[in-house]
């Protein structure tokens, strides 16, 4: 054992003996007063007027125990020295009414119609992929298409349940 450990162990050992001494004294002051517990006295009201005329003050000043006994006001309320600032961005204004929610625009091309012995169709274009649909068909999970007119096809946005007409194009 080098000397900074014979050290450090001398340390553990005064502490742990200091700590082992404090709890019993502790425990002794606690079992003294649960023993022995002290009766309230009651001031004499001559001992009270002795103690006026011991320091020399008049009748109607206050005895040191009447004074010890005044109890404080509450703490005064002091709004600009504690006030709580905060640096997070103001919070945006909201309006009264919420938006309304509008449907995207319509993502298909119109390439073609035809009409067989089944009734119309129309080809729409949607990105790279080409549909041909029918009324009452739904395409792309969002749209259904509900009417073939000479002058456009009309479509109903699913979700929010908002007609969209998609017009010809004559060149």
């Amino acid at each position: 054992m080098n000397a900074r450990q014979a050290v450090l162990a001398v340390a553990l050992v005064a502490t742990l003996a200091a700590s082992w001494w404090i709890a019993q004294r502790e425990e002794d002051e606690v079992d003294s007063a649960a023993v022995v517990q002290p009766a309230e006295r009651a001031v004499p009201a001559s001992a009270l007027r002795g103690a006026r005329s011991a320091t020399g003050a008049g009748a109607n000043a206050p005895s040191r125990l009447e004074r010890l006994s005044v109890t404080r006001s509450s703490w005064p309320d002091l709004p600009d020295v504690v006030r709580i600032v905060s640096f997070a961005p103001p919070r945006p204004v909201r309006s009264a009414a919420a938006p309304v929610p509008v449907a995207p625009p319509l993502p298909f091309r119109l390439v073609g119609a035809i009409d067989d012995e089944h009734g119309k169709a129309v080809f729409l274009l949607d990105g790279s992929q080409v549909h041909m649909l029918r009324a009452g068909e739904q395409v792309a999970g969002n749209y259904r298409l509900d009417r073939i007119t000479p002058a456009g096809v009309e479509f109903t946005y699913l979700p929010l349940k908002t007609k969209q007409t998609l017009t010809l194009r004559t060149p």
